[in-house]
């Protein structure tokens, strides 16, 4: 572990909160959503509080690890959780399906317009320290290259980041290690000489398999402490203690 070379970040929940930021967001999201699938006035409140649960995320910025936007390894699991709070308030199925679609691709939130207004404290210092030690970055996000792209020009990291790979890219998506492969491939490293920084457990998975040198979590996405400790080297509470990593900061 003391070869890293290079760097794969996860985005969302690990480069900032996740409930934070996309909580209000998706909340809101889903409520319109809801509202069109029919949803029954008189128990909205219960239905959008079971709803988010399922998702990973509340208007409060609280997460939830085993919700579909923490696991998309399990999205079989989540349909059939889907499926009963559709059955239970007398919704249209087909509707709900359509809004659970939209909400884990993250369309029609008007990123541009509220992104202008959240900050990232700590992140621009953070990915410049790993910078400037000569660690070369990637991230690797099921964000569309869009919305990456908004993101990673408001956090101002854009010019430290060599490698992104998308859910827009024809790459494998995570946990699947197609990424780290064509990371090392692209500069030469091999497998154990790259790190994994991320917020849950298929990201985990995704060092794991792809036989990463070294995996980071941080619990700023999924918050999933217990179960990321099985998995991880190292946990931290956000990305900024890892500038105390003794790996990656020897």
């Amino acid at each position: 572990m003391n070869g890293i070379r290079g760097i794969i970040l996860d985005k969302d929940g690990t480069l900032f909160p996740y409930g934070k930021v996309w909580g209000p967001v998706l909340s809101t999201a889903i409520e319109k959503a809801l509202f069109k699938a029919r949803m029954p006035e008189k128990k909205k409140n219960e239905c959008i509080e079971d709803f988010c649960k399922v998702v990973g995320v509340d208007k409060y910025g609280n997460t939830y690890a085993d919700g579909i936007i923490f696991r998309h390894d399990r999205l079989l699991q989540a349909t059939a959780r889907i499926l009963r709070i559709t059955f239970r308030y007398h919704m249209n199925p087909w509707r709900v399906w359509k809004a659970v679609k939209r909400i884990i691709n993250h369309e029609d939130f008007g990123t541009m317009e509220w992104l202008d207004r959240i900050e990232f404290p700590g992140v621009k210092e953070t990915i410049k320290a790993l910078h400037d030690h000569g660690y070369i970055l990637g991230i690797v996000t099921t964000d569309t290259a869009y919305s990456t792209s908004l993101f990673l020009k408001k956090m101002g990291i854009t010019e430290y980041i060599s490698f992104i790979r998308t859910k827009d890219s024809e790459t494998h998506h995570k946990p699947n290690p197609e990424a780290i492969r064509e990371f090392c491939k692209e500069y030469g490293f091999r497998s154990e000489e790259v790190a994994v920084i991320g917020d849950t457990i298929v990201d985990m998975e995704f060092a794991h398999q792809g036989k990463a040198g070294y995996s980071i979590a941080v619990l700023t996405g999924s918050g999933d402490r217990e179960k990321l400790s099985e998995y991880a080297d190292a946990v931290y509470p956000e990305l900024c203690n890892i500038l105390k990593d003794p790996i990656l900061f020897q």
